[in-house]
């Protein structure tokens, strides 16, 4: 009898679409081609079997468990395939059926989803950094409602990060560290979410006239090519050395910043005379850089040969056992006891997506969209990357910076005994600890006094 009610589920399921009984199912639009992507894969099946094993949810008396559907939207790729990200949402609406989506990451791809997860009045908790995503539910709130950004946005990042690089500014003139930085420049891959940040370049950027005021001379600020011609980045390491750059400040989201930074380590920086012929110093929101991952798994000292010996890396959430919120240090010693690796930027935001969802749907006492998004709207849940609360206007996160940030950013540096080391957050951002500077001096900790 149970042989022959499972096989008529797994017929109904195939034919009509229809999911077996009390299954929710959940699609995820990520990129499995990169590490990102399975990062992100990764924490939603720790917060799944998590949920799961401890009863499921309790929809209006009857419990069900989550299944994730995956789709490859390869969108890691440098081409950024928008099209796979359509096609993604579409096929698990469409054919696989699922009640919910969450997912994706590059901003491209989200942004051109959006439309298509509207139409079909699917819930869709999305990790994109583009403002954009908030302004498209706002600009028609009754159609758009659907979309959900769980992630912080690049304006948001600012915030708090785009401080970093002020601090060890004034922790130099106050002679804590032996590094000037005061000629920095700004390389920011071609994406979306940098548009709000690197805007036309140059004199024209956003950041030029911010970093300006707070007394450093950007000598330059531009985009920088995913595919650089003839496989190499050289050329613009040249022209950083010959306009005296000492700092480089990245923003990249995607899988190109391997190559970048092995050749930021390889040039010869002989002719930057304000560095006296030493490399600049590399910081920034280097994704693939926050990847620490041991035995099989991807790691980017590794994977750059030692050129990112020094780079200081700012995130989200405990990619390094940090005590941001009473879950974060379990997260993390849960997630590499699993996996093997650290969790990065994503990650506790994917994971904290099932748990505010599950809460929602509870107490919506439904699996219906339209009855969850006022409990969605609500949300005030304390995950391992800090408290999530949504505007009910825009479903974009509120992040709050006084009396401490609801959202911490967190700073990690590469040092020369091939790891990472926990450097800042912004729970307490005048202090460092553990300091590199760039040739391998230990300072150790320092406060900046403002």
């Amino acid at each position: 009898m149970v042989i022959v009610i499972a096989a008529v589920a797994v017929v109904l399921y195939v034919t009509y679409g229809t999911p077996p009984a009390n299954q929710i199912l959940v699609g995820m639009p990520l990129p499995q081609n990169s590490p990102i992507g399975e990062n992100m894969l990764d924490s939603a099946y720790l917060a799944v079997n998590q949920i799961n094993a401890n009863g499921g949810v309790n929809v209006n008396g009857t419990h069900y468990t989550y299944k994730i559907i995956p789709y490859d939207t390869e969108e890691a790729d440098p081409a950024i395939p928008v099209a796979n990200g359509v096609t993604g949402v579409t096929s698990l609406i469409t054919t696989d059926h699922v009640n919910f989506l969450i997912g994706g990451y590059r901003s491209d791809v989200v942004d051109a989803e959006l439309p298509t997860v509207a139409q079909y009045k699917t819930i869709y908790i999305t990790f994109g950094a583009d403002p954009f995503i908030s302004a498209f539910v706002a600009q028609d709130y009754s159609a758009n409602k659907y979309i959900f950004n769980g992630f912080v946005n690049a304006n948001n990042q600012s915030a708090q990060y785009g401080l970093l690089p002020v601090y060890l500014l004034y922790a130099y003139k106050e002679h804590l560290i032996p590094t000037n930085i005061t000629n920095i420049a700004v390389l920011g891959e071609q994406a979306d979410w940098t548009k709000a940040t690197i805007g036309t370049g140059g004199t024209g950027s956003p950041l030029y006239a911010a970093f300006a005021y707070f007394g450093f001379n950007p000598v330059y600020i531009n985009y920088f090519p995913l595919s650089p011609p003839g496989g190499s980045y050289d050329s613009l390491m040249s022209q950083l050395a010959s306009l005296g750059t000492q700092a480089i400040y990245v923003l990249a989201a995607g899988t190109e910043t391997p190559l970048l930074v092995t050749d930021y380590g390889t040039y010869n920086w002989a002719s930057d005379t304000a560095t006296n012929g030493k490399k600049p110093m590399l910081m920034g929101a280097d994704v693939m850089g926050e990847l620490a991952g041991t035995g099989s798994n991807y790691n980017y000292w590794t994977a750059t040969n030692g050129a990112v010996a020094g780079e200081l890396n700012f995130g989200w959430g405990p990619m390094l056992p940090v005590d941001l919120t009473p879950s974060s240090i379990p997260f993390y010693d849960n997630f590499t006891a699993k996996y093997g690796s650290n969790p990065i930027f994503e990650d506790g935001f994917v994971y904290s997506a099932f748990y505010y969802l599950t809460n929602a749907i509870e107490q919506a006492k439904s699996l219906n969209s339209d009855a969850i998004i006022p409990y969605l709207e609500a949300t005030n849940y304390s995950g391992p990357a800090g408290r999530i609360v949504f505007s009910p206007t825009n479903h974009g996160l509120v992040i709050p910076l006084t009396p401490t940030p609801y959202i911490p950013a967190v700073a990690m540096q590469w040092q020369t005994d091939g790891k990472l080391h926990l450097l800042w957050t912004s729970l307490n951002p005048l202090s460092f600890t553990d300091f590199q500077a760039p040739d391998g001096t230990d300072v150790g900790n320092f406060t900046v006094v403002l």
